[in-house]
């Protein structure tokens, strides 16, 4: 049975590869390469059939499995079409921005140093200020601060709702000694060991607020539900009555509040974590907001808000290295009175991205001009060809090939076209790097594709 050359009326010649249900079923090999269940009774058995010279088609010769390293430099590629670098590729593939990545790294010094930094990064729709988040969360990663990056949509995370943002900060806060996320790892490391309660309690302008409340309940109890729940609580979640067992006796729970004029106490507790970082021997706590253009699209009565919230951070974190916003203009909430930001002790860093429109963020009458980085297309043709020699790299081991005479030639050329091509406005920076990702697929998939007709398309294209 197994082995035995039949014929099928629809699927032609094969051989019998397995049987099923006692035989009554046979799986078949066809000469056409595929294989079906079918019946027993609708094959003919090789005694009724014309001999064949080669009944099984020979196996096809299929390539050997990826590498591993093949495949991320594939996985790379793919998502280099879309314009953007893998955050494990950041800087491998950062294209210039010395001058940003320097006032970046000035403002952290700042943070660290003084209690406090700011940067606003504006420009154009794929010019980079996503990358320059990435970029500034690894480098304060690599300063052992604390990372909290959040991307603001006018649907689920507004610019006018700051407990939101607060409690998606807090979600995503990163450790530069750990993959945990939140402020679990933190609260643990604040009470267990040296408390940590006592110091930010001589630091803090104010009685007791939300964080040492929580520092408080941790310390009164080793139950881990109980402090889950806490920890839940302070970063924006809701009270429950598993909370009330840990919760001091004759103290006024401090809640934090999701309405009303709450961007100072949101302010005041991002101060009051970056303290209890740096007491936990940490650098201090990084606040990243990208998308903050979703402003722009706000409703006439929602900017208000918004602007509170940026003045409330921006003042947060500047505090009186800086006179342009001051306390009295941000109100306090109904129920409890905050100052705008902790003061001794803190180290807090705040950048923020918005794109160029005619709701923007009024950045003129907050920030100074040093704390504002303006994207625009200066890359050099040098800088484009360390990218592109980059590129080439990864591509050629991506799809296994050895570059050649061609592809060098492309590579010299296309960094002054590319360059010719942000001046005049005809690319962005993701468009520039979607492009180079075409232009080495094309000499990879059409070998007779001259590489002077290439470059002539691409120049016209640039001018």
């Amino acid at each position: 049975m197994i082995g035995e050359v039949v014929e099928h009326p629809q699927y032609g010649r094969g051989q019998v590869v397995a049987a099923y249900r006692n035989g009554s079923e046979w799986m078949v090999r066809f000469e056409s390469g595929l294989r079906f269940r079918r019946p027993r009774q609708e094959f003919v058995g090789e005694g009724d059939i014309a001999p064949t010279k080669s009944v099984v088609p020979p196996l096809l010769n299929l390539p050997p499995p990826m590498t591993q390293t093949q495949f991320e430099a594939r996985q790379l590629i793919e998502a280099l079409r879309f314009g953007v670098a893998p955050a494990q590729h950041a800087r491998e593939f950062t294209i210039g921005l010395e001058a940003e990545r320097a006032s970046v790294s000035t403002a952290l010094n700042e943070a660290h140093q003084e209690g406090g930094g700011v940067r606003a990064v504006l420009g154009e729709y794929g010019f980079g200020k996503s990358h320059i988040v990435e970029l500034t969360a690894q480098e304060a990663l690599a300063r052992n601060f604390l990372v909290a990056t959040v991307s603001l949509d006018l649907l689920e995370l507004p610019p006018h709702r700051p407990f939101d943002i607060y409690s998606a900060l807090m979600r995503n806060v990163r450790y530069p000694d750990s993959d945990e996320r939140g402020l679990g790892p933190l609260l643990e490391r604040a009470s267990s060991g040296r408390n940590l309660l006592a110091p930010l309690r001589d630091l803090a302008p104010t009685g007791l607020d939300p964080l040492m409340m929580a520092l408080e309940a941790f310390g009164a109890t080793s139950s881990v539900r109980q402090r889950a729940a806490w920890q839940q609580w302070l970063m924006g979640g809701r009270r429950v009555t598993l909370m009330n067992k840990a919760t001091p006796r004759g103290i006024k729970f401090p809640s934090i509040y999701r309405v009303g004029h709450n961007a100072r106490q949101i302010t005041y507790l991002l101060t009051a974590i970056s303290t209890l970082a740096r007491l936990a021997n940490y650098s201090g706590l990084c606040i990243l907001i990208d998308e903050a253009e979703s402003y722009s699209l706000l409703g006439v009565q929602q900017r208000p808000k918004a602007n509170l919230f940026f003045k409330a951070m921006i003042l947060a974190a500047l505090r009186h290295r800086q006179s342009r916003i001051t306390p009295d203009e941000l109100p306090q909430h109904r129920y409890r009175e905050y100052p705008a930001f902790y003061d001794a002790g803190q180290s807090l860093f705040f950048l923020f991205t918005i794109t160029h429109s005619e709701n923007q963020l009024p950045l003129n009458a907050w920030l100074d001009p040093e704390h504002v980085i303006l994207l625009n297309p200066h890359h050099t043709p040098q800088e484009i060809g360390q990218f592109l020699q980059q590129l080439q790299g990864y591509h050629a081991h991506a799809y296994g090939y050895e570059p050649g005479e061609r592809q060098g030639q492309v590579r010299r050329a296309a960094s002054e076209l590319l360059a010719q091509g942000l001046r005049n406005d005809r690319l962005s920076l993701r468009g520039l790097v979607r492009l180079s990702v075409e232009l080495y697929d094309l000499l990879y998939l059409y070998p007779g594709y001259e590489s002077a007709l290439l470059l002539d398309e691409l120049r016209a294209q640039m001018r």
